[in-house]
């Protein structure tokens, strides 16, 4: 009887210390961040995504190259309800002077970020075919008085992303409160993360990744024409919410090694490897965040170098937002949450 007694009451006593500690953290969770149980949202947003590729010679002297896509942008609405926040964009037409000067670029892209309260996602699936070269006037490149811009209608780049993040200073800094306005920072704080990566990226041309002239492209050296590369790495970082009243800034810096699985094929033939090479992701936010109104700026970027024999191909995809938004009173059905 005693001894029931005695663990009885040691059970009792844990209940008691695991709730006190529960509501220990709610209260420093409140004291950093304010939720809005009550309201949802809608956000008009214009989104201008990101997929670059920068090829840069390391055995001869060619200036590095860098090729990107025609008009990225895009227009949609966001909306945050049942605590899910969800995007719809549609991409902008470009004119027909912007198609003669840097020519057609046909697309496919999808991207989302998922931020909740302990963790994170990018996941990301983005196929292009058209590119322009952007730095056309380096003296290495061939000049054509016809298009000021080089064009590379026949260059196909495919970009397959996942990437999970966890935080670790949950109770105290929020994710959502900069990048989907869930929530509102009240406090500076910041948190470690540590995140993981999985990519899958690959381009492919008619003729070499960097334009030659014709006496290089009879040399003994192979021209890069197509490449794949796998990616899975480790990503540690750390965030940091500035808050002054209203106003917030998020900073975000992660980086990390990767092993990468490359196949390239030139016009000698294909060769495969096996590399360590880093992965680096930034991300930045600014705005104003009210109980009624918000209005920012938000950025996200990875980038990859992956490297091949004689050249290095550098790999840069992400997003720029611009957002305003106003929230309302839930009434209803609207007050349930999915999750």
């Amino acid at each position: 009887m005693k001894k029931l007694l005695l663990l009885t009451t040691i059970t009792f006593g844990l209940f008691v210390a695991a709730f006190a500690q529960t509501d220990s953290i709610t209260a420093v969770r409140e004291a950093y961040i304010q939720e809005f149980p009550d309201r949802f949202y809608l956000k008009p947003i214009l989104t201008v995504r990101n997929m670059s590729l920068r090829v840069d010679d390391k055995v001869g002297d060619q200036q590095s190259v860098k090729y990107e896509p025609i008009n990225n942008t895009y227009l949609g609405l966001g909306l945050y309800m049942f605590n899910l926040g969800l995007e719809l964009s549609l991409r902008l037409p470009s004119s027909d002077e912007d198609e003669q000067q840097y020519g057609e670029t046909s697309a496919f892209d999808f991207q989302t970020n998922i931020y909740t309260k302990r963790w994170g996602a990018d996941v990301a699936y983005q196929n292009y075919e058209g590119f322009y070269i952007k730095n056309p006037e380096d003296r290495f490149l061939e000049w054509r008085s016809d298009h000021p811009f080089i064009q590379r209608e026949d260059l196909e780049v495919m970009n397959f992303q996942l990437n999970g993040f966890y935080m670790f200073n949950n109770d105290k800094f929020s994710y959502r409160s900069s990048y989907m306005q869930a929530d509102k920072q009240k406090k500076s704080a910041g948190s470690f993360l540590l995140g993981t990566t999985f990519g899958v990226f690959r381009f492919r041309a008619d003729s070499s990744l960097i334009p030659v002239s014709g006496e290089a492209a009879n040399s003994d050296k192979g021209h890069v024409e197509a490449g794949k590369f796998t990616t899975l790495g480790i990503l540690p970082g750390y965030t940091y919410n500035f808050i002054l009243k209203d106003f917030y800034l998020n900073l975000s810096f992660s980086a990390g090694p990767a092993n990468i699985w490359t196949r390239s094929t030139t016009t000698e033939g294909t060769d495969s490897a096996v590399k360590i090479r880093p992965v680096v992701g930034a991300r930045v936010a600014v705005g104003y965040n009210s109980e009624k109104f918000f209005c920012g700026f938000s950025m996200v970027s990875q980038s990859v170098s992956y490297g091949l024999d004689n050249i290095d191909v550098n790999g840069q995809t992400g997003n720029a937002k611009l957002f305003f938004g106003i929230r309302f009173l839930e009434k209803g059905v609207m007050k349930k949450n999915l999750f």
